[in-house]
């Protein structure tokens, strides 16, 4: 996403553009981030199992549904039954905590991403001190 173009590398204009570019990108997801809206983590899902009864429906592959919100507590996956009556309002929430989730990791790429681009910008304006002296290796 923030690649720095091979010929316009020494370019400290096109560096600091770019910079201001990946700076703009990092405020359109602090405002994903920043948004008020309640929410729940975990998926809400249709979850199909059989009960294990040998004459049930389900042994000939009619499996009973129950609508259930999932999530890890503590390392392990838990499942909330979720009443019908429920799922209209969890649906929202468990959809904003997504969002909130992929504009977490966007952040993180975009910080990562935006210190690298400082880092070659800081790189190209260091310059070498104390000169090096002519018996020192690498002097010209």
């Amino acid at each position: 996403m923030y690649i720095v173009d091979a010929d316009m590398s020494d370019d400290p204009s096109r560096r600091r553009q770019q910079l201001w570019q990946a700076y703009l990108a990092l405020g359109r997801t602090l405002r994903t981030l920043q948004r008020s809206d309640p929410m729940v983590p975990g998926s809400l899902y249709l979850l199909r199992r059989k009960c294990g009864k040998p004459n049930c429906r389900c042994a000939q592959g009619q499996l009973h549904a129950a609508w259930v919100l999932t999530r890890s507590q503590g390392g392990q996956r838990r499942l909330h039954p979720v009443p019908p009556d429920q799922r209209g309002y969890l649906r929202p929430l468990t959809q904003e905590y997504r969002r909130w989730q992929r504009a977490r990791a966007q952040w993180v790429k975009q910080v990562a991403a935006l210190l690298t681009q400082i880092d070659q910008l800081a790189e190209g304006r260091r310059q070498p001190w104390p000169p090096p002296t002519p018996n020192e290796p690498g002097a010209g």
